[in-house]
């Protein structure tokens, strides 16, 4: 009976130190590599590399602040999207740390006269988690949904400024061949070219081609010609 207990609880023992020595390993699977962000900086710029044997397309960890004496200000624990070739380093944006109140990170540029510095803690949580929806914060779908939705703005707003453009010369081009239709038809039927483009003015194009159309012809005009000759 005590072998048994003794055998669980080495295995137990065991198993502990197993784990934690995974866990370890699993943190040293991304590091982080720099962190900038100076007194203006409404954002902070992590680098973080890549040592594991795969691509890394998503990221959790969290980051705690600490002041230049080491004691802890804040934490908070961050989800995003970023591509991270095996042994590469890629650059990634999270909110700035007290922005409002001009706090600068310690190695980056200071406000004269001084702000508060701070120091940060990385700390990986996991990665290249299975996403939903909800599992990327706001500010990431912020970000790259902006720039989504932005483009695909641009691009039917200039589709529509197209179809506006190609619809405003197709009308002016049917409304200047219908007042030209009105003078060759005037001219053809002997009737002043000047005269019936004004009226096509005061009413409209398709009425005077009606009207020419059923008037036909200057009968006057014809036999003042043959008096003439």
């Amino acid at each position: 009976m005590v072998t048994r207990r003794l055998t669980i609880a080495l295995l137990s023992i065991l198993l502990s130190v197993v784990a934690l020595a995974a866990n370890k390993d699993f943190e040293k699977d991304i590091t982080m590599v720099s962190y900038e962000q100076g007194w203006l900086d409404s954002e902070g710029t992590l680098a973080l590399k890549n040592n594991s044997s795969e691509e890394v397309k998503n990221v959790v960890f969290l980051i705690t602040y600490l002041d230049m004496s080491g004691n802890e200000l804040d934490y908070k624990e961050f989800t995003r999207r970023v591509n991270i070739a095996s042994g590469m380093t890629r650059k990634l944006d999270i909110p700035a740390y007290e922005h409002s109140r001009n706090y600068h990170y310690y190695k980056s540029e200071n406000m004269p006269g001084g702000s508060p510095s701070f120091k940060i803690k990385f700390k990986l949580k996991d990665y290249n988690v299975e996403e939903e929806p909800e599992s990327i914060d706001d500010y990431t779908l912020g970000r790259y949904g902006y720039d989504h939705v932005q483009s695909e703005g641009n691009e039917g707003l200039y589709m529509i400024m197209i179809i506006a453009i190609v619809g405003v010369l197709f009308v002016i081009g049917i409304t200047v061949g219908l007042y030209v239709l009105v003078a060759v038809m005037a001219q053809k039927r002997n009737r002043s070219v000047v005269v019936w483009v004004l009226l096509s003015l005061l009413a409209t194009p398709l009425l005077m081609i009606i009207i020419l159309l059923a008037i036909g012809k200057n009968e006057n005009y014809i036999e003042n010609q043959y008096d003439r000759e």
